[in-house]
Protein backbone atom coordinates (compact mmCIF):
# COMPACT_ATOMS: atom_id res chain seq x y z
CA UNK A 1 0.00 0.00 0.00
CA UNK A 2 1.36 3.21 -1.19
CA UNK A 3 1.08 6.89 1.18
CA UNK A 4 -1.33 7.85 -1.24
CA UNK A 5 -4.08 4.89 -0.39
CA UNK A 6 -3.20 5.14 3.34
CA UNK A 7 -4.50 8.27 3.54
CA UNK A 8 -7.63 7.53 1.55
CA UNK A 9 -8.02 4.72 3.68
CA UNK A 10 -7.25 6.67 6.65
CA UNK A 11 -10.14 9.15 5.91
CA UNK A 12 -12.94 6.77 5.43
CA UNK A 13 -11.76 5.22 8.58
CA UNK A 14 -11.80 8.54 10.75
CA UNK A 15 -15.97 8.70 9.82
CA UNK A 16 -16.38 6.51 13.03
CA UNK A 17 -14.88 8.82 15.63
CA UNK A 18 -16.82 12.13 13.57
CA UNK A 19 -19.81 10.31 13.92
CA UNK A 20 -19.56 9.11 17.58
CA UNK A 21 -18.02 12.25 19.20
CA UNK A 22 -20.99 14.09 17.07
CA UNK A 23 -23.46 11.66 18.59
CA UNK A 24 -21.96 12.15 21.93
CA UNK A 25 -21.85 16.13 21.55
CA UNK A 26 -18.25 16.39 21.61
CA UNK A 27 -18.72 18.88 18.53
CA UNK A 28 -15.22 20.07 18.95
CA UNK A 29 -13.30 16.76 18.94
CA UNK A 30 -15.93 15.89 16.47
CA UNK A 31 -14.69 18.93 14.28
CA UNK A 32 -11.13 18.89 14.73
CA UNK A 33 -11.08 15.14 13.57
CA UNK A 34 -13.11 15.84 10.73
CA UNK A 35 -10.91 18.74 9.74
CA UNK A 36 -8.32 15.85 9.84
CA UNK A 37 -10.11 13.13 7.65
CA UNK A 38 -11.01 16.01 5.03
CA UNK A 39 -7.48 17.09 5.08
CA UNK A 40 -6.00 13.37 4.02
CA UNK A 41 -8.53 14.14 0.91
CA UNK A 42 -5.65 16.87 0.11
CA UNK A 43 -2.72 14.42 1.07
CA UNK A 44 -3.35 11.74 -0.71
CA UNK A 45 -3.32 13.24 -3.55
CA UNK A 46 -0.63 15.20 -3.02
CA UNK A 47 1.19 12.47 -2.07
CA UNK A 48 0.15 10.41 -5.29
CA UNK A 49 0.80 13.16 -7.68
CA UNK A 50 4.36 13.93 -6.03
CA UNK A 51 5.57 10.33 -5.58
CA UNK A 52 3.76 9.42 -8.55
CA UNK A 53 1.81 6.54 -6.88
CA UNK A 54 -1.52 7.13 -8.39
CA UNK A 55 -3.39 4.12 -8.86
CA UNK A 56 -6.52 2.78 -10.02
CA UNK A 57 -7.58 2.08 -6.86
CA UNK A 58 -6.80 5.32 -5.61
CA UNK A 59 -8.59 6.78 -7.74
CA UNK A 60 -11.32 4.71 -7.30
CA UNK A 61 -11.47 4.45 -3.18
CA UNK A 62 -10.86 8.44 -2.96
CA UNK A 63 -13.84 9.37 -4.01
CA UNK A 64 -15.45 6.59 -1.90
CA UNK A 65 -13.43 7.57 1.15
CA UNK A 66 -15.06 11.08 0.41
CA UNK A 67 -18.61 9.67 0.12
CA UNK A 68 -18.43 7.50 3.30
CA UNK A 69 -17.10 10.30 5.50
CA UNK A 70 -19.15 12.68 4.25
CA UNK A 71 -22.62 10.68 4.14
CA UNK A 72 -22.50 9.27 6.95
CA UNK A 73 -21.14 12.69 9.21
CA UNK A 74 -24.47 14.23 7.18
CA UNK A 75 -26.84 11.69 8.48
CA UNK A 76 -25.08 11.96 12.31
CA UNK A 77 -25.67 15.73 11.64
CA UNK A 78 -30.17 15.09 10.26
CA UNK A 79 -30.80 17.00 13.96
CA UNK A 80 -29.59 20.36 11.77
CA UNK A 81 -29.38 19.04 8.09
CA UNK A 82 -32.12 19.47 6.05
CA UNK A 83 -33.34 15.43 5.10
CA UNK A 84 -33.73 16.55 1.48
CA UNK A 85 -29.97 17.93 1.25
CA UNK A 86 -28.71 14.45 2.40
CA UNK A 87 -31.10 12.54 0.90
CA UNK A 88 -29.71 14.64 -2.06
CA UNK A 89 -25.86 13.77 -1.69
CA UNK A 90 -27.05 10.47 -0.86
CA UNK A 91 -28.81 9.92 -3.92
CA UNK A 92 -26.66 11.78 -6.42
CA UNK A 93 -23.43 9.66 -5.12
CA UNK A 94 -24.89 6.51 -5.24
CA UNK A 95 -26.53 7.35 -8.69
CA UNK A 96 -22.98 8.46 -10.14
CA UNK A 97 -20.91 5.61 -8.38
CA UNK A 98 -23.43 3.24 -9.94
CA UNK A 99 -22.72 4.88 -13.52
CA UNK A 100 -18.77 4.34 -12.37
CA UNK A 101 -19.46 1.24 -12.21
CA UNK A 102 -20.91 0.39 -15.12
CA UNK A 103 -18.24 1.90 -16.57
CA UNK A 104 -15.57 0.19 -15.05
CA UNK A 105 -17.21 -3.17 -15.74
CA UNK A 106 -16.27 -1.78 -19.30
CA UNK A 107 -12.78 -1.02 -18.47
CA UNK A 108 -12.85 2.75 -18.03
CA UNK A 109 -11.73 3.93 -14.68
CA UNK A 110 -13.19 7.54 -14.19
CA UNK A 111 -11.41 9.98 -12.30
CA UNK A 112 -12.85 12.89 -10.12
CA UNK A 113 -13.17 16.11 -12.66
CA UNK A 114 -13.43 19.69 -11.16
CA UNK A 115 -16.79 20.07 -10.30
CA UNK A 116 -16.56 17.01 -8.26
CA UNK A 117 -13.91 18.43 -6.50
CA UNK A 118 -15.95 21.38 -5.69
CA UNK A 119 -18.68 19.27 -4.94
CA UNK A 120 -16.89 17.57 -2.75
CA UNK A 121 -15.13 21.10 -1.08
CA UNK A 122 -18.86 22.47 -1.10
CA UNK A 123 -20.19 19.32 0.98
CA UNK A 124 -17.19 19.79 3.60
CA UNK A 125 -17.80 23.37 3.83
CA UNK A 126 -21.34 22.47 4.91
CA UNK A 127 -20.66 19.48 7.29
CA UNK A 128 -17.63 22.17 8.72
CA UNK A 129 -20.87 24.66 8.85
CA UNK A 130 -22.82 22.31 10.89
CA UNK A 131 -20.34 21.37 13.37
CA UNK A 132 -19.34 25.60 13.81
CA UNK A 133 -23.25 26.17 14.21
CA UNK A 134 -23.24 23.65 17.10
CA UNK A 135 -20.53 25.30 18.99
CA UNK A 136 -21.92 29.12 18.43
CA UNK A 137 -19.62 30.35 15.95
CA UNK A 138 -21.76 30.25 12.73
CA UNK A 139 -25.41 32.28 12.17
CA UNK A 140 -28.11 29.39 11.12
CA UNK A 141 -28.73 32.03 7.80
CA UNK A 142 -24.75 31.43 6.90
CA UNK A 143 -25.11 27.70 7.40
CA UNK A 144 -28.64 27.63 4.83
CA UNK A 145 -26.95 30.02 2.44
CA UNK A 146 -23.78 27.09 2.53
CA UNK A 147 -26.36 24.00 2.05
CA UNK A 148 -28.26 25.92 -1.40
CA UNK A 149 -24.49 26.55 -2.61
CA UNK A 150 -23.93 22.68 -1.88
CA UNK A 151 -27.27 21.91 -3.28
CA UNK A 152 -27.02 23.32 -6.61
CA UNK A 153 -23.21 22.22 -7.00
CA UNK A 154 -24.10 18.55 -6.25
CA UNK A 155 -27.16 18.51 -8.44
CA UNK A 156 -24.83 20.04 -11.46
CA UNK A 157 -21.67 17.61 -10.46
CA UNK A 158 -24.47 14.57 -10.83
CA UNK A 159 -25.78 16.27 -14.19
CA UNK A 160 -21.71 16.71 -15.87
CA UNK A 161 -20.72 12.97 -14.53
CA UNK A 162 -24.32 11.15 -16.00
CA UNK A 163 -23.32 13.25 -19.46
CA UNK A 164 -20.03 12.18 -19.17
CA UNK A 165 -20.49 8.67 -18.28
CA UNK A 166 -23.52 7.75 -20.12
CA UNK A 167 -21.63 9.05 -23.10
CA UNK A 168 -18.39 6.65 -22.04
CA UNK A 169 -20.88 3.70 -21.47
CA UNK A 170 -22.66 4.40 -24.86
CA UNK A 171 -19.59 4.78 -27.05
CA UNK A 172 -18.23 1.28 -25.38
CA UNK A 173 -21.37 -0.26 -26.13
Amino acid sequence: MNLANFFSILRAVLMIPVVWFYMESWYAWAFFVFLFAAFTDYLDGFFARRRNQVTDFGKVFDQVADKILVISTAIAMMDVLPIWYVLTVFARDTFVNGLRILAASKGNVVPARWIGKIKTVSQFAVLIGVFLLKMRFLEPLVLQFLVIISLTVTVLSGIMYTMDLTRITKMEG
